[in-house]
């Protein structure tokens, strides 16, 4: 059973927005028109904030070190995550944040074929470009069901939505290693790549959790031409979506 995956807390607080932007300077894109100077210099503060975090678990040699480091920067992260996520939804108009993100997931991608097998290997190369493709996928997904209107089952949906933020934090925690890896060129030891790798696979269990969500609200389920299952869904990609979810009923005895 996964490490990373076992030590997840067993919930989380009020959630943040999801996505790209974390690591990364989220005005990378050069779109700071739309973003006044002390605007612009709050989300520098909260993304330096971050950073430290994340640097702090990567120079971790061991997977020990990693776990112990990780479980100590949690809090921390979370809330300077959900900090930052507030901040831009609060001051930094829609259409300005699209504009970043579509940027920064291309920047993201180029400095991926730039870094593979120099400050990681294969293995988290190719999770983290599959995670890409899934966090993409729950974006539209999450689009489908604001259109979709009520859920059938309250309660149901209610437990789904506290599932997908558990799994999306801690997910994103695993996604903004890597992006702080590669923004600040530091390699990540062979040892501690495991557990990223697997702490990545929440991402799958968090879109499943999506498409479940939608599914309530869908009378005849997900249609065939939606818009979000314009990649196509292969035998690789259920391997690895039935893998994750059986993860699902893990009891996780860790609450960080």
């Amino acid at each position: 059973m996964d490490s990373a995956l076992l030590e997840m807390p067993k919930r989380v607080g009020r959630p943040f927005e999801v996505g790209a932007i974390g690591a990364l300077d989220a005005t990378a894109s050069g779109e700071t028109r739309a973003i006044k100077r002390n605007d612009e210099n709050l989300i520098r503060q909260l993304t330096e904030t971050l950073d430290k975090q994340l640097l702090g678990v990567l120079s971790c040699r061991t997977a020990e070190e990693f776990g112990s480091a990780r479980h100590e920067a949690w809090e921390k992260y979370f809330r300077a995550r959900r900090a930052l996520s507030d901040t831009i939804d609060l001051l930094v108009p829609k259409n300005a944040v699209e504009t970043m993100r579509v940027a920064t997931m291309e920047k993201i991608a180029e400095d991926l074929d730039r870094f593979r097998n120099v400050l990681f290997g294969s293995e988290i190369s190719e999770q983290f470009e599959f995670t890409l493709w899934i966090v993409n996928r729950i974006q539209c997904v999450a689009q489908e069901i604001a259109r979709s209107g009520q859920p059938r089952d309250r309660d149901t949906d209610s437990r789904l939505n506290e599932d997908f933020c558990l799994y999306t934090a801690w997910g994103q925690f695993h996604y903004d290693c890597i992006l702080a890896s590669m923004k600040f060129e530091r390699p990540i030891p062979a040892e501690i790549q495991p557990s990223i790798r697997d702490g990545l696979r929440a991402w799958v269990n968090a879109s499943a959790i999506a498409e479940e969500a939608l599914s309530l609200r869908l009378r005849s389920g997900p249609q065939e031409g939606s818009e979000f299952f314009d990649h196509p869904w292969d035998e690789e990609d259920q391997e690895l979506l039935e893998s994750s979810m059986r993860d699902l009923n893990v009891d996780c005895s860790s609450d960080l």
